[in-house]
């Protein structure tokens, strides 16, 4: 059923964002080559504990912090979200 216009996401649905949000990073970091988060994050000046959180899904990013993110692979944030959030 389709959500009224002013309801509040739940938490399971904000935690099913965060996982997509983090499969994106991973496919994207992983499609540009990087086998390893850190060495992804260390090379982009990005706390890589913190991008490790990213990744798995279980930290909630401040839009600065993903605009920055999304900005190392070198794509606009329209084309970050164009895939897997259908």
């Amino acid at each position: 059923m389709a959500k009224k216009k002013n309801e509040k996401p739940t938490d399971a649905e904000i935690e099913i964002f965060l996982g997509k949000i983090g499969e994106r990073l991973r496919q994207l970091r992983t499609d540009g080559g990087y086998t390893s988060y850190e060495q992804f994050a260390y090379e982009h000046n990005i706390g890589r504990a913190q991008y490790g959180k990213y990744e798995r899904g279980t930290e909630d990013l401040r839009i600065s912090s993903l605009y920055k993110v999304v900005a190392a692979f070198g794509i606009s944030m329209e084309e970050f979200f164009r895939e897997g959030f259908e």
